[in-house]
This record gives structure tokens, C-alpha cells and sequence, in this order.
């Protein structure tokens, strides 16, 4: 959660509700494996380790409170989604998290982390098509299953990493969900379905 809301902080300052919409808007209870009422108890956290401030916005509420995000908090996030990004064997969330928050990192360093993560996922597929075949003979059907489930992960995510570099490499701007685009004003305009409270 803490990664997300810094993430969508760097973009533009926010109050909880708008920080909510962007929660919802990028469906991360797909991915992300966080609930949206943890929201305030981590920006609350935030706040207190220096990473978040409250600043006033113009014609906001005198009550409303709005956050941005300290140098603290923009060295915070960068780190995490860099060790992020470089973790061995890592889930699909954590890649999908990469992806929401790799434009805060060089596109050059992003791209190197991917190009790693598919290097590795490559020694994985070879890893375990060898112990498969090995093994296929001595294991139960639930072993097997087992071991054809995680090659037919590996290929899909190495096919995936390679899109994701392709991709990324060639778009033209290195930019945030959004650019500076008001979440409001975005969700309102467009009418983008929303994910559930």
C-alpha cells in the first residue's frame, strides 16, 4: 500500500479520496494484493516517517487533507520498487507492481531490471523443464502437475518480460499513469469503470 500511495503521490499531491480513485482506477486488488480501507492507517504511517507532508491546495476544503511527497519519500519509493524489481524469483505482483511505478526509476535502469528478471526467468524454465524430466518418472500426478504448472508460469512470464521490454523501450515518453491529470477530472471525462469499494 505504502508503495502505491508514494507512487501516485509523485505524480501530484492528493487527499485520500482522490488517492482512493487512483487505487481504483488501476484495479489494484488484481496485482497489487491490498485493500483500500488500509489506506489512511498507511498514509497516517507515512506521514509519520517523514515520507508524505500535508500541503494546502487551492480551493480545496480548509478541512481536507491533502499529501505530497517529500525527498524522503521520492528516495523511499525509488529504492523500493529498484529492490522490487531486482528480487529473484519474484510473483507476478511484484511485477505488476514494478510496472505501476518503474517510471520513477531512469527508463535505462527500468529496462536493465527487466532484461534481469528475464534472464533469470530463462534459468528457471531451463531449471525445471531439466528437473522435470528427472523426475517426471518418479512423481505422483500431483507432482507433475505441479511441475507443468510452474513451466507453463515460467514461459508465460518470460514471454510477458520480453513484452514488457519491447514495450516500455519503445514508447516515446517515460511517464506516470496519468501524467499531472487530476484523478477527478480523469475518472469524471473518460468514465473509466472503476474497481469495487
Amino acid at each position: 500500500m505504502e508503495i502505491l500511495l508514494l507512487t501516485a503521490l509523485s505524480r501530484t499531491p492528493m487527499h485520500g479520496y482522490e488517492l482512493k480513485l487512483e487505487l481504483q482506477y488501476k484495479h489494484v486488488r488484481w496485482w497489487a494484493k491490498c485493500e483500500h480501507g488500509h489506506l489512511y492507517a498507511a498514509l497516517t504511517r507515512l506521514e509519520r516517517g517523514k515520507y508524505i507532508r500535508r500541503v494546502s491546495r487551492a480551493g480545496g476544503r480548509s478541512n481536507q487533507r491533502v499529501f505530497t511527497i517529500t525527498a524522503t519519500g521520492r528516495r523511499r519509493v525509488k529504492a523500493a520498487i529498484d529492490e522490487l524489481g531486482n528480487q529473484p524469483d519474484a510473483t507476478y505482483f511484484d511485477i505488476d507492481m514494478f510496472l505501476s511505478a518503474c517510471h520513477l526509476l531512469e527508463r535505462k535502469s527500468a529496462l536493465g531490471i527487466l532484461d534481469r528478471r528475464l534472464t533469470d526467468a530463462r534459468a528457471q524454465l531451463d531449471e525445471a523443464t531439466r528437473t522435470e524430466k528427472a523426475m517426471q518418472a518418479y512423481v505422483p500426478a500431483a507432482g507433475r502437475l505441479i511441475m507443468e504448472h510452474r513451466i507453463r508460469y515460467l514461459r508465460g512470464e518470460i514471454e510477458f518480460l520480453a513484452r514488457c521490454a519491447e514495450t516500455l523501450g519503445a514508447q516515446p515518453e517515460w511517464e506516470s499513469f496519468l501524467r499531472g491529470q487530476s484523478i477527478d477530472e480523469f475518472v469524471r471525462t473518460t468514465k473509466v469503470p472503476l474497481e469495487g469499494p
